[in-house]
């Protein structure tokens, strides 16, 4: 079996290799932006990111009846080979999730440092799905009153977006459709632009569920934002209005890539020998993060252990390179994004028993683990 493979995975040879090894599958490395029609006649599957658009016609003069892709967004494959019978698809949802979950708190943890928002504030959560429970879950071990609202889900805790929409903070964690009941194609428009006056967003989603042209005229709303509308080129005036502006990094943990590449193989893998094969992470001592006298004294100051998400992930930092940039570093940013941690692997253990007001504390932390 021929596996056409993203080159941006490359770096992942070695663990790519024990989930698909040589004897058995071939691995051809292409350019995701540019892949031809070339390069996929004798492939037999393709294992891809976002940036790589697929579609029956593209596909109609290979063999490729397996199409992996490592990230959670379903739109750049399209419907009729997703609904086709003639293809297995796959798509990685859920294995980045605790990743944007970081990326949130990071930025949550910002606007606390920046007295932005407080932990006495609340969140509005839109979409229910594997992100935004394991947020809720998060946001509930932070002591810190959240909503949330999904319209294909029947749960008597869920609200309307009016609630959402009341909160402080609403963050975005739905998938792009255009068509059908519920479309998030543009979901936040002019029709309710007012109802988030002096509100923050977060949009970790996609560019196209926020009308950037009405965002545009909202002075009063704290936009912040990691993914745009017409990527990689970015609308520049959108970008410096966005408070943190990011190259749609949310789910770039190390963690959250190898999740995400490791259940993508194995989904191969399976197409072929239909077997399981499992990896496990290892932990990240949470010392190298923070010390636990920083730890401690920011959480008994702000209610929140301020530098526990942004030490490992200086979103600020990043924020001010894509500025200045004028987001022309789009892919450069995306591709060099640093090898950091999701916080649920960081350990603890040396933090226990030195502060008994923590204990119960990181005991939250340790069980959203699950």
């Amino acid at each position: 079996m021929l596996v056409l493979i993203d080159k941006e995975f490359f770096k992942y040879s070695n663990l790519i290799e024990k989930i698909l090894p040589k004897k058995y599958f071939k691995k051809s490395f292409f350019v995701g932006t540019e892949l031809t029609t070339s390069e996929i006649k004798s492939a037999d599957a393709i294992l891809c990111r976002s940036v790589t658009k697929l579609n029956q016609e593209f596909l109609k003069d290979s063999q490729i009846s397996v199409i992996a892709s490592a990230t959670s967004g379903t739109d750049h494959i399209s419907d009729d080979l997703i609904n086709s019978k003639n293809f297995q698809t796959f798509f990685s949802s859920g294995a980045n999730a605790w990743s944007v979950v970081h990326y949130v708190m990071a930025v949550i943890e910002t606007l606390i440092a920046e007295e932005l928002f407080s932990s006495q504030k609340s969140v509005g959560i839109i979409g229910y799905g594997n992100i935004g429970k394991r947020l809720g879950k998060t946001l509930s071990a932070f002591n810190i009153s959240w909503h949330a609202n999904d319209p294909f889900l029947e749960d008597e805790n869920l609200v309307d977006l009016e609630t959402i929409f009341n909160c402080d903070l609403i963050t975005i964690h739905t998938p792009f459709t255009r068509v059908g009941e519920d479309p998030t194609f543009q979901l936040i428009n002019k029709n309710n632009i007012k109802s988030l006056t002096n509100k923050i967003i977060i949009n970790t989603s996609r560019g196209g569920i926020v009308d950037e042209k009405v965002l545009l005229q909202s002075e009063s709303i704290l936009y912040i934002s990691d993914v745009w509308e017409n990527e990689p080129k970015v609308n520049e005036s959108v970008l410096k209005h966005a408070y943190i502006s990011t190259p749609h990094i949310a789910g770039h943990s190390l963690d959250g890539k190898r999740g995400s590449l490791i259940d993508a193989c194995k989904f191969i893998r399976t197409a072929k020998f239909l077997d399981k094969i499992e990896h496990s992470y290892s932990a990240l001592e949470a010392s190298k993060i923070i010390t636990f006298d920083t730890f401690v004294n920011n959480f008994h100051a702000h209610d929140f252990p301020l530098g526990m998400f942004t030490s490992e992930f200086p979103i600020n930092e990043i924020s001010d390179e894509f500025k200045q940039a004028c987001g022309k570093n789009f892919l450069q940013l995306r591709s060099s994004h640093p090898q950091r941690r999701d916080f649920i692997n960081f350990n603890f253990n040396d933090f226990f028993n030195r502060d008994e007001s923590m204990d119960k504390f990181l005991n939250n932390l340790v069980r959203l683990r699950g």
